[in-house]
């Protein structure tokens, strides 16, 4: 075998631009394997770094009004968690978490706000088995106005002194005092948890929330033990809130059911309303992976067939080799050596390559290589692949070339082409129809999310900033500082046009947590209450369709007017949205601890608030903001230069909330987030497109040369009969266009049906227009005359008379 490695070392030294080729196709193949293996491996490992996550679920709600669904949420009331323990002796560990209001804190002098804090209870640390670095886990998160901090936390904000003891202030005016340290959460987590506080009947907490059976709003998760039968649970927590909440239920007529959801399918297979994080699709990571194993069964057709090309093309002196004795099993030992060190060569490259493309992973997928590598069933299929390719990739063109004697090697009789259909041609119209798949889906996709964007949504949300003041705090208190003042200012600038307030922003999502009635025909559903000021119709230019807008005059607050969109019209079964003004609703939360009655002053038309992915769903609207902040400063601006009123906006803040971290958002790009996965996936397959032209390119350039070597005395005989160079050129590309042309009538009809299933996931959706497949075929020709043109016309141009000397 050592004379074999050193004569492989010594033909690709000598023959350096095959080698190029060679290393090109397999290295592509490594880098293109790794990088979606990586992914699908990644994505799919979430939750799973968990200890015994196979044995642990959430509760999940499906909210009927009537017999009709018309919500499904991954949450729960509060007291799931404590009652199931209790009763079910399956049930090992029992928690929840819940999302904290005002997201804005202060540690020492630094002030800061964080999405990523909630309170918790003290068995959700048990679920998880999420370690104690500092504190004592039997005790923490059991007192009020307590926490515990992650390990990145401490450091960041602690550095090397001890945390334990210290403050956390929690705006508007709660201190907490932190009691332990955890573990960090780890990266492959369905959700991201910086700070846990506790939750406490002794804190203060608005009712329905401190409620054992009142909302729906607790993230709740349950460890069975392995003899536990998740249905029997699952029929027993229906039974328990059933038994609490049978009289609310009753008032409502709103009926519960729940479901235990396995944590190791959240990431993949849950698409709920107010997830944690936004997860991914078990669709996109499989399509991603399948498309990544095409890529690389490819480029191993390549190197078979570059390998072959150059074994024919070199055809005299492999004949001579057998004459003199060359054996086929040798032959073989000789091609398996040389594929050894190509493929250990482009392991090497393929891996440099990955590193660097680390920090590009980790900013725009939000995806760490790290923990993949170090997972044993990663490795060995690496490694598996990189054998298996290693014997095909150099056995293969060994025993091609074994089929021709050496007087057939030495006469170069071979026909590249014939008549029948061949695996080369198999692999071009492969390849190409990937080409094309991978074109008609971004160029879809594409079509799609611009539709999306560019989708009348029945608001304006361009040149609009969102500045973040606390909630639920009223506009007297001591730690505002002339809130009147600071609205006046805001609008002295020339380049702010309006300001609204309000507790949801377009990109939110409104809880749907309101069962409505129609008080003379009793008609119901289920709503969203969204608070607004008068102002907020207008900034986002929200078409009124009927009514008024809210004015103050005679009611407190405005609290006995509301303002509906028309998918609340149609609940109510009104066509006409004048017949709705007037009417009056009683509205009842969850928790059947709010109960009153609105009257409709005006309709709207349906706006795409959250998701223009989604039908539209009933919301109503309600100012009770004459006394209270909410949250959220909508200011319409003149520019998109938002720089340039930034700073304004921010000392006007600081004067009038001292001590609040300044907050501000894009509404544009807050409302876009919902499209990261979509955007995601284009990129990965703009990634892919580039790959799959650049390995097609290498498979046409290989087969093209391998035409006009075994075909070169033919065309000399024809230039020499007055066959012209255009005539040359046609009769060698012929063949290639016909091939292009069977990938498209392939590539077409697969390529509509994957979009198509795609659009599904969308309520509002583009048409599939011909010009998209129409330009996947085109971009596809181009590819392929471009590659076989080079070769064909060397081959076209070629003197004559250099091919027939010898004849």
């Amino acid at each position: 075998m050592n004379y074999y490695l050193r004569m492989a070392f010594r033909n690709l030294l000598r023959e350096r631009k095959h080698t190029l080729f060679l290393l090109s196709s397999v290295c592509i193949g490594i880098i293109t394997f790794v990088l979606v293996a990586a992914y699908a491996f990644y994505e799919h490992g979430f939750d799973r770094v968990f200890p015994d996550n196979k044995n642990i679920y959430r509760v999940t709600t499906d909210v009927y009004s009537g017999n009709e669904l018309s919500l499904s949420v991954p949450e729960c009331e509060r007291g799931v968690a404590a009652s199931v323990k209790e009763s079910y002796p399956g049930v090992v560990a029992a928690g929840f978490i819940t999302k904290a209001s005002n997201p804005q804190y202060k540690i020492g002098e630094e002030i800061f706000s964080n999405p990523q804090i909630y309170h918790a209870s003290p068995g959700f640390l048990d679920v998880f088995s999420i370690a104690l670095l500092q504190g004592d886990k039997s005790q923490v998160l059991t007192r009020p106005y307590t926490a515990i901090i992650s390990e990145s936390t401490a450091k960041k904000y602690f550095g090397s002194s001890d945390p334990v003891g210290q403050q956390l202030f929690k705006y508007p005016g709660y201190e907490y005092t932190i009691d332990g340290v955890f573990q960090d959460i780890p990266s492959q987590a369905h959700f991201k948890a910086e700070v846990l506080l506790s939750f406490h009947d002794d804190m203060h907490l608005p009712p329905p929330a401190k409620a054992q059976w009142g909302e729906v709003g607790f993230y709740t998760y349950l460890r069975l033990n392995e003899k536990a039968e998740v249905r029997d649970i699952e029929s027993g927590i229906n039974r328990l809130v059933a038994a609490n909440k049978e009289i609310a239920f009753e008032k409502t007529k709103v009926r519960h059911e729940y479901h235990l959801q396995a944590l190791n399918e959240i990431h993949l297979h849950s698409d709920l309303k107010d997830e944690l994080q936004h997860n991914s699709k078990a669709e996109y990571v499989f399509l991603i992976f399948l498309v990544g194993v095409l890529i690389l069964v490819a480029s191993g057709f390549n190197y078979i067939q570059f390998s072959f090309s150059r074994l024919i093309h070199s055809a005299k002196y492999t004949g001579v080799k057998k004459i003199n004795g060359a054996t086929s099993l040798g032959m073989v030992w000789a091609s398996l050596a040389e594929s050894l060190v190509i493929h250990l060569l482009a392991l090497l490259i393929a891996l440099a390559a990955v590193s660097a493309l680390s920090p590009l992973l980790r900013n725009e997928f939000n995806m760490l290589l790290e923990p993949v590598f170090r997972e044993p069933l990663f490795l060995s299929g690496l490694f598996g692949i990189l054998l298996l390719s290693v014997l095909i990739n150099g056995a293969l063109p060994a025993w091609l070339i074994n089929q021709f004697s050496a007087l057939e090697l030495m006469t170069l009789k071979y026909k590249p082409i014939g008549n029948g259909i061949s695996y080369r041609q198999l692999v071009v119209v492969g390849q190409f129809v990937i080409i094309i798949a991978i074109v008609v889906g971004i160029v879809g996709m594409n079509k799609q999310l611009n539709y999306m964007l560019e989708k009348d949504k029945g608001l304006d949300i361009e040149n609009t900033l969102v500045v973040k003041v606390p909630q639920n705090l009223r506009r007297t208190s001591g730690l505002v500082s002339n809130l009147n003042a600071f609205e006046h200012d805001l609008l002295s600038h020339h380049a702010i046009l309006g300001i609204s307030i309000s507790n949801k922003i377009p990109g939110d999502l409104p809880a749907y947590n309101f069962n409505f009635k129609e008080v003379e025909s009793q008609k119901e559903g289920k709503a969203a209450i969204m608070v607004v000021d008068s102002n907020y119709i207008e900034n986002y230019k929200m078409k009124l369709l009927a009514g008024t807008n809210f004015i103050f005059s005679g009611n407190a607050e405005g609290k006995n007017a509301c303002i509906v969109n028309r998918a609340c019209l149609s609940v109510l079964g009104f066509e006409n949205p004048t017949d709705a003004i007037g009417r009056v609703l009683n509205m009842k939360d969850e928790s059947g601890m709010q109960d009153f009655d609105v009257q409709i002053i005006g309709v709207t038309e349906n706006v795409d608030f959250s998701s223009t992915k989604e039908k539209h769903e009933p919301i109503v609207l309600i100012d009770w903001t004459k006394n209270m902040l909410w949250g959220n400063y909508s200011l319409k601006l003149a520019t998109s230069n938002y720089a340039s009123v930034i700073p304004f906006i921010q000392d006007k803040f600081q004067v009038t909330f001292p001590n609040y971290p300044f907050e501000f958002l894009v509404v544009e790009d807050h409302y876009n987030k919902q499209f990261q996965k979509e955007n995601e996936l284009i990129k990965i397959f703009r990634l892919f497109i580039l790959v799959a032209i650049f390995i097609s390119v290498i498979n046409l350039f290989t087969i093209s040369w391998l035409i006009a070597s075994a075909r070169v005395k033919e065309i000399g005989i024809r230039k020499v009969n007055g066959a012209k160079i255009f005539e040359i050129l046609t009769m060698l590309n012929k063949d290639f266009i016909k091939w292009v042309a069977i990938a498209f009538v392939i590539a077409c009809p697969i390529a509509w049906y994957a979009m198509n299933k795609w659009l599904e996931n969308f309520a509002y959706k583009t048409t599939l227009s011909w010009w998209i497949f129409a330009l996947a075929g085109l971009l596809a020709l181009g590819i392929a005359l471009l590659t076989v043109s080079f070769q064909s016309w060397k081959a076209a141009t070629r003197n004559p008379v250099e091919a027939l000397r010898y004849e």
